[in-house]
């Protein structure tokens, strides 16, 4: 039985919200006050797992039997039945029969436990939003110490641990500038906190970063400041992205004050917002006066509601743009200026609020394009006037250039080649591979390059053409995009080769007889020294025959010897000219004289002189300059002139010569006249041709006065001559004289 104090009690318990229930040693409820039965339904004389934790058998959790054995318990217990915690006191009664009871109290700290779960709850939360917001969180004493810091704050700063952060010294080792710590902490002793207070920390690393600070002060009991709370958000991120805004807003700025091009933005309303310098430039106005003026301005009566129509339309690259508009414009002093006009409508926010205009100022654009009009005009007459054939091809071998000395060397016209034939069609196939072996080589001028190539080429008829070429291929950025070549004809060059090649042999023959009539005029020269030697020589051996050499005969002795040597060196020179005249060699320039060159002809020419009754007169200036020449072949040519005039007195006569300057040209004459029988004014104007001859058949080839003429030409000298039938013929030879020396 449950004595009334024991009901006291529980009525008590009752009273303060507590259920309270004793159950027996065999787990039977003998008492339930009414916050139990109202918790768990009525259950007197139920075991106590049935009625409490609505189980069919004992609880695993079930302390009674320590109960029963004089323990008291205190746990807690959630019944998931009515979902409900409690915090249970379990104690061992005594009744008054002196039984053992186990009474039970117990509290419903459900709600309890609820706020307690959120609580960790919050707790976990703040936690987790400490240590992840990507700003830094600091608690921190107010001797600069941390007392609790996230890992954003540790990273912001370069620090890996907490244990090395806690050690840092805020003033000293993070503030850049200690005294901004002193005034961070007065800001906050006056105002309580602060909120976006600027300052320069420094990382572990030493780099420099800018923050912004929010904090409040913590307090203690007394109300005096202990440390602080708050918040470190990184400014370097913001600042360089501030820093390169600017950048950006500069950089566009330029871009649009230092573009070529006008821009002028104007307002829906047509007022000019934004103007450059190149506006300046081409309106006229400053940028302020722009400023003031509506953009209608510019445009004469009707033009601008044009331009505003096709900018709304879609035919000139709209709705809301024009591209490439060609219009004039009238500046500041009302002069009209070409421009190519692009603009675009801006919208914010779904509605228009400006437009911006490119003004493209075609002055210089036109005359540029005159220029080139004029550039391509003198290049098209430089290609159509050279003497040289030139074509060119693209990158395919296709012909884009023909010009007029193409189309005579070819036969072809400029419509049938250009874009119609290929350069490969204009060679024989064995010249066109040994082109292309030789473009690619380096031989004649460099790879790619070819210089003075000579190779034939096909003209239009089938007939293979003799060219010099020089050709290059033409690069673009490495890209190879093309050939030109420049052809020079060598038909007429060939045929003046191989005339010059048949005149210079005819010459040597001629030359060859001319020598053969000299040697004999030689040999007759000759005789007469030969003949001396050969008497001298017979009287030496006489004496020395005869045994004795008194003084006498010693005397007639050294006379003989004396002669023999005189006639034996006249005879030396002779010879020694002949051989000279013989040569047949190239120009061989030399300083030589005149006066002496003169005097050795007539000693060659001597004996023919004589035998023909000619006297010689000359008249040799000893002044005059040397001349540059070659001495042997300009001996031959005088030599050809004396033998001809010779040939012109068959009854003798006089030949004379003479030598003379003249200051003026600078030239050093030869005159050589004779008394013969001259020449026909018809026979005068074709004396020179090769070939050519007055003799009679078997006299002479008619190549004398012509070789005369070419070797007198390439010294860079003339010849002429003057004639009067039966009076008498003059030759005169002009050479350039050398300069004096001082």
């Amino acid at each position: 039985m449950i004595d009334q104090e024991t009901k006291r009690l529980a009525s008590i318990f009752d009273a303060m919200g507590r259920g309270v229930y004793i159950i027996e040693d065999d787990y039977t409820v003998k008492f339930m006050n009414k916050s139990s039965i109202s918790a768990f339904g009525e259950g007197i004389g139920k075991k106590c797992y049935q009625a409490i934790a609505n189980r069919d058998e004992i609880c695993p959790w079930c302390r009674a039997k320590q109960v029963f054995k004089g323990e008291i318990l205190r746990w807690e217990n959630h019944f998931s039945h009515i979902d409900k915690t409690f915090e249970i006191f379990e104690l061992p009664l005594q009744t008054a029969d002196g039984t053992i009871s186990h009474f039970c109290i117990y509290r419903d700290i459900t709600e309890i436990k609820e706020r307690e779960k959120m609580l960790r709850a919050s707790i976990e939360d703040y936690k987790e939003l400490f240590e992840h917001v990507r700003v830094g969180v600091h608690m921190s004493s107010k001797e600069g110490k941390f007392i609790d810091a996230n890992q954003a704050l540790m990273e912001m700063l370069g620090y890996t641990s907490k244990e090395e952060f806690f050690k840092v010294d805020i003033a000293r080792d993070l503030y850049l500038k200690p005294e901004d710590r002193q005034k961070y902490q007065e800001l906050i002793g006056r105002n309580g906190h602060v909120i976006d207070y600027e300052v320069d920390l420094k990382r572990k690393d030493g780099k420099v970063i800018s923050v912004l600070r929010t904090a409040h002060a913590r307090y203690d009991r007394e109300g005096n400041v202990i440390g602080y709370e708050g918040i470190c958000v990184d400014q370097t991120q913001r600042k360089e992205m501030e820093r390169k805004l600017k950048k950006a807003h500069d950089f566009q700025t330029n871009l649009i004050q230092t573009s070529t091009d006008a821009i002028i933005a104007n307002d829906r309303e047509g007022n000019i917002i934004i103007s450059n310098k190149s506006a300046e430039n081409i309106f006229g106005y400053t940028q302020e006066e722009l400023s003031k003026i509506h953009v209608t301005q510019f445009y004469k009566e009707g033009e601008a509601k044009n331009i505003k129509k096709m900018i709304y339309g879609p035919e000139h690259g709209g709705p809301g743009r024009l591209v490439n508009y060609k219009v004039e414009i009238v500046d500041k002093y009302e002069q009209m200026i070409p421009i190519l006009l692009s603009a675009t409508l801006l919208h914010e926010e779904g509605q228009e609020v400006a437009t911006v205009g490119y003004f493209k100022d075609m002055r210089e654009l036109k005359r540029l394009q005159q220029e080139l009009h004029t550039l391509f005009e003198f290049e098209h007459n430089l290609i159509q006037s050279s003497i040289d054939a030139i074509i060119a091809s693209d990158s395919d071998g296709s012909i884009i250039v023909f010009n007029q000395q193409a189309e005579k060397l070819l036969g072809y016209s400029a419509y049938e080649m250009i874009m119609k034939m290929s350069f490969n069609d204009l060679f024989p196939p064995a010249m066109l591979e040994e082109f292309r072996k030789e473009l690619v080589s380096d031989e004649y001028g460099g790879e790619n390059r070819l210089l003075l190539f000579e190779t034939y080429m096909t003209n239009k008829t089938g007939d293979k053409i003799p060219v010099q070429l020089s050709a290059t291929v033409m690069f673009d950025q490495g890209e190879e995009i093309g050939m030109v070549g420049f052809f020079r004809d060598l038909r007429e060059i060939r045929k003046l080769e191989q005339q010059f090649a048949d005149q210079t042999r005819l010459l040597h023959e001629h030359k060859m007889i001319s020598l053969g009539r000299l040697s004999a005029s030689v040999v007759h020269e000759l005789n007469n020294p030969l003949a001396g030697i050969l008497n001298y020589i017979r009287l030496i051996l006489k004496i020395v025959n005869r045994g004795s050499l008194d003084q006498k005969n010693m005397e007639k002795f050294q006379r003989y010897l004396t002669l023999v040597e005189s006639e034996t060196g006249r005879c030396s020179k002779i010879v020694s000219n002949l051989l000279a005249f013989s040569r047949k060699s190239e120009l061989e320039l030399k300083a030589m004289s005149i006066n002496e060159l003169l005097e050795k002809c007539i000693l060659l020419s001597q004996h023919k002189l004589m035998l023909q009754n000619i006297q010689i007169k000359t008249d040799l200036d000893p002044d005059i300059p040397k001349v540059l020449g070659d001495f042997n072949q300009t001996q031959q040519c005088v030599v050809n002139l004396i033998f001809n005039a010779i040939d012109a007195m068959p009854d003798g006569g006089t030949l004379s010569m003479a030598s003379s300057f003249d200051p003026g040209k600078e030239m050093v004459e030869i005159k050589i006249e004779d008394t013969g029988f001259g020449i026909t004014d018809e026979d005068l104007h074709q004396i020179f041709d090769p070939f050519y001859s007055t003799k009679t058949e078997g006299k002479g080839l008619g190549l004398g006065l012509s070789m005369v003429y070419g070797i007198i030409d390439r010294h860079k000298g003339s010849v002429t001559v003057d004639s009067e039938l039966g009076k008498g013929t003059a030759f005169t030879i002009r050479l350039p004289s050398l300069k004096r020396e001082d």
